[in-house]
Formats: C-alpha cells, sequence, structure tokens
C-alpha cells in the first residue's frame, strides 16, 4: 500500500479529494481534502443525459488543478472514481479519454451498487459498532442505500434520484411538490422490504449539512459532524420546512448559501426514504465513498473490515503522537487492575473501563506539541480528533479523563460545557483518579510488578520495587473518596 494515496470522486454535483497518508500497516490519516462545486452534471438531465460543455471544462480544469495537489504532496497512488453523471452519459468516454491523455488520470466510473458499497464500506470502518442499519448517500444524480445486518453489508441499490436531477427536472421548472413526491415514489418502489431498518447512516453532503444545522439550532456540544446522532422525529418539521421552503426561507432556516441551490431536493428524497422505510434515528458519517474507495484497497485481504478490535483514530493517534507507548500500556494494564479492586467502592459501570484504557493510551500524546501544560494539548487533539470507531460521548469522556489527570478532579463547572454526553459526576471524578493514581504508581518508570488489595478504607499496593516517587505523587493526588493508600 502507497505512503500517500489522493481518492478521487467526480460526482454529478463536486469533484472531491482526499489524500490519505499511512502510519502503520492498518492506520493512516487525512492529510489534505479538497472539493470544487464543479456540477458536471449541469445541464446534462435535460438532454439525456449529454454532459454539456461549460460542466465539462469546469471538470477538465478541476482536476487539472487536482493534479497540482497530488504533485505537492507526492502522492505515491491515485486513484479517481467517478459515479451517476458520468455513468449515464453518452459522451463520458470522450471526457474520459481526454482526461487520461492530457492529465495522465485514469477515471474509473463504477456502477450504482459498487457506489453504494463504497459508502456503506466507509461508515462502517469509521463510525462506531454498527449491527443493523441502512445507508443512504443522496448525490447530485443518484441516492444509494445499503443494507447492515449483524455489521455485514448484505444489499446495496442505486436509484435514479439526485439533487441536481430533481433540481433541473423539477424544481427549476416550478412543478408542484406533490408531482415530485410522486416521481420519487415510483423510484422508491425499487427498494427490497429487508431495507426496512430503525437506525439510518447519513452519508454525503446533504445529510451532514443537515446535521450541522440541527447542532446549531439545539446547541449541541461538539461540532464534530461524524458520529451525531438524533432522533428523526424530533426534527421531521425541521426537514419538511425546509423542503417547502424558498430559496429565501432556506437562509432563515440556517441553509449555507452553497447548498441553496441543493437542499430542497435532498431534504425531500430524505423524506421519502424515511416514510418508505421507517428509520427512526440517524447517525451521520463524515466517511463516504472516498474513504470506502481507500479502505477497499486498503483492507482487500480482510473483507474490507477493520479487526473488531482495531480503533483506526486510536492506533494513529498512538503511531504519531505517542512517545512512550510501553508505558502507557502498563498504566492501562494498572488502571485495569485498581478498577476492579476499587469497584466495591466507586460503583461504576464496567462499561467505562474501556474508555479508562484508552485514556492511558492516550494520556501525554499532548508532549509532542509541547511538554507544559500537554494534558491541555492532549485534550484538544482528542477532542477534535478521536472520531473514528468511537462515539461522541466515549470521545469526550476520554478527552475529559486526560485533561483531569493531574492532580485535580473534575468539577461540575469543568463538566458543564459538555454535561448532555458526559455520566455523573462521580463516575467522571473516580475514572479522573483512577488514571492519575496509575500514573502515579509508575513515575519511575519502572513497570513494577505489582498486587493490589482493598479491605477496611485501604488500597494496598505490593511492589517489588520501593516506588520512592509513587510515594511522593500519590500524596498529591485528591481522592474522590476517603480511604488510605499504602505502599508496601
Amino acid at each position: 500500500m502507497s505512503k500517500r494515496t489522493a481518492i478521487i470522486d467526480i460526482g454529478s454535483n463536486s469533484a472531491r479529494m482526499a489524500i490519505f497518508e499511512k502510519s502503520s500497516r492498518f492506520a493512516f490519516h487525512l492529510i489534505d481534502e479538497t472539493k470544487s462545486r464543479v456540477r458536471i452534471g449541469e445541464g446534462a438531465y435535460n438532454f439525456g443525459g449529454v454532459l454539456q460543455e461549460p460542466a465539462l471544462k469546469r471538470a477538465f480544469t478541476t482536476l487539472e488543478e487536482f493534479g497540482h495537489i497530488i504533485k505537492g504532496f507526492k502522492c505515491n497512488k491515485v486513484l479517481c472514481i467517478a459515479t451517476s453523471a458520468l455513468r449515464d452519459a453518452p459522451n463520458a468516454s470522450t471526457f474520459i479519454n481526454k482526461i487520461h491523455n492530457e492529465l495522465n488520470i485514469n477515471i474509473k466510473v463504477i456502477e450504482g451498487k459498487k457506489e453504494a458499497y463504497y459508502g456503506a464500506v466507509g461508515a462502517l470502518n469509521y463510525l462506531k459498532e454498527i449491527k443493523d442499519a441502512v445507508t443512504i448517500d443522496i448525490g447530485g444524480g443518484s441516492t444509494e442505500l445499503a443494507k447492515i445486518e449483524n455489521g455485514i453489508i448484505v444489499d446495496t441499490i442505486s436509484l435514479n434520484i439526485g439533487t441536481v436531477r430533481l433540481k433541473e427536472l423539477f424544481f427549476d421548472k416550478k412543478i408542484p411538490l406533490a408531482d415530485i413526491r410522486s416521481f420519487i415514489h415510483k423510484e422508491l418502489e425499487k427498494i427490497p422490504e429487508h431495507f426496512t431498518c430503525n437506525d439510518m447512516i447519513g452519508i454525503g453532503g446533504t445529510l451532514r449539512s443537515l446535521s450541522k444545522i440541527i447542532m446549531e439550532r439545539t446547541n449541541y456540544p461538539l461540532k464534530t459532524v461524524h458520529g451525531f446522532e438524533y432522533e428523526i422525529t424530533s426534527h421531521a418539521p425541521f426537514v419538511n420546512a425546509i423542503v417547502s421552503s424558498d430559496v429565501l426561507g432556506l437562509k432563515v432556516l440556517g441553509v449555507r448559501k452553497d447548498r441553496y441551490d441543493t437542499m430542497r431536493e435532498g431534504c425531500i428524497i430524505f423524506q421519502s426514504v424515511l416514510q418508505k422505510l421507517g428509520c427512526q434515528k440517524m447517525i451521520t458519517s463524515g466517511a463516504g465513498i472516498r474513504e470506502g474507495a481507500y479502505l477497499c484497497d486498503l483492507l482487500r485481504s480482510s473483507n474490507h473490515k477493520f479487526n473488531p478490535d482495531f480503533k483506526l483514530s486510536l492506533r494513529s493517534f498512538k503511531d504519531r503522537f505517542s512517545i512512550v507507548e510501553d508505558e502507557n500500556l502498563y498504566i492501562k494494564k494498572v488502571a485495569n487492575l485498581l478498577f476492579d479492586t476499587l469497584s466495591p467502592i466507586h460503583n461504576i459501570p464496567v462499561k467505562y473501563k474501556w474508555e479508562l484504557s484508552v485514556a492511558a493510551e492516550l494520556l501525554n500524546i499532548g508532549i509532542k506539541l509541547g511538554f507544559y501544560q500537554n494534558q491541555m494539548h492532549s485534550f484538544y487533539f482528542i477532542l477534535n480528533n478521536l472520531n473514528y470507531g468511537f462515539s461522541h460521548e466515549q470521545k469526550i469522556l476520554i478527552a475529559m479523563l486526560v485533561k483531569y489527570h493531574v492532580n485535580k478532579l473534575p468539577s461540575e463547572e469543568d463538566m458543564n460545557t459538555y454535561k448532555a454526553l458526559l455520566p455523573d459526576i462521580q463516575t467522571v471524578q473516580w475514572l479522573s483518579f483512577l488514571l492519575a493514581l496509575s500514573k502515579a504508581i509508575n513515575s519511575d518508570m519502572s513497570r513494577s510488578k505489582i498486587a493490589l488489595s482493598y479491605q477496611n478504607h485501604t488500597l494496598t499496593i505490593q511492589a517489588e520495587k520501593k516506588l520512592f516517587l509513587a510515594h511522593e505523587q500519590i500524596k498529591q493526588l485528591i481522592k474522590p473518596a476517603s480511604f488510605a493508600i499504602i505502599i508496601k
């Protein structure tokens, strides 16, 4: 697998390029992302799908400049895929040959079912564990769905309804919404019954934009759209308001200017699919076709799926920022022992043991940025980048534990901003303390063999070494409950 790989996705509405850099065998991170609203499908739907010259010129210029970026980042590999607009166009081959001959970029036009599969692969590997769901990717020319059962993609379908297609065939001609819904409904009849599902995974610009607006309207504490979840029925009236609005009204509803021409079209497709499938919860995915194409190449020997124990963001963080991974793994081991030993007094649900373990592995990644206040650097690193394989609740808890693992327990005021996503304060304080105590026990970095016991309100740490520095560090810790700590 190449060190740096560029993935280009030419859709009906936009051309996008993502550049990924590997940090180890399966870990990687995004180092650049470029988007251009090429609108290669513009004008085509009124002319039998034939791509129009102004759109082709925009696409050529964009790909030419993408090529400059690829050279600037010294990418070793380029994968360029095209979807609905080129799939439908009678003159697609002429454009593809021109790009190959003049820009040395090979465009691969993929079928709709493959497009749906790529999107589902990206979502499955980037989100928290998904068991049963249906993915939806509303594009400019088509809409793709994939059915996931027990964590496996079992079926895919592509429908000829998209934002640009609806805009040109219906909205621009002021055709009534009832007629548009009728057109969509006929296409939705192609969806098999087994696609019905409670959870829907939203992929693509329309649904990510909708999630961002909902996050702003509800004062959601995080800015990360990937992994954002909401109950669909709670926001159904808002979606309907977008569909029924004129262009001027979209601004009032919080729609970004660059979405004025496709948001209503995307939302009416979304609305119609929901009615057909009966989904109740939306999970937003920041990963889609580009990530899926990259992962299909990277994971071609493992059924296009990471091992269940592999967390992409965690491994990538450790590859790039961990300075003493062996020490952190020892602290993780001690933290788990402490969690079990002190369970009679902390009463924390065992599910939080996992977040404690991850916090131990990442507690000093901020040192790469600077030693002083490194726990704050680590907090912001985790808050903004521990996205793939983690829910928002998991991410913010891990970030808080890392932030407050030094000589301080988090207060109600400290937690207030993220309170809606965090467990109760006693749980957070205890987990923070357990992380701090684990780190203190390894103050001399000797990774001493220890045995723990708790009785008569006393935690006894039996160690094979003196742990003199640990004695001093433990005295400075603030405990969340009254008990003694003895090192023997």
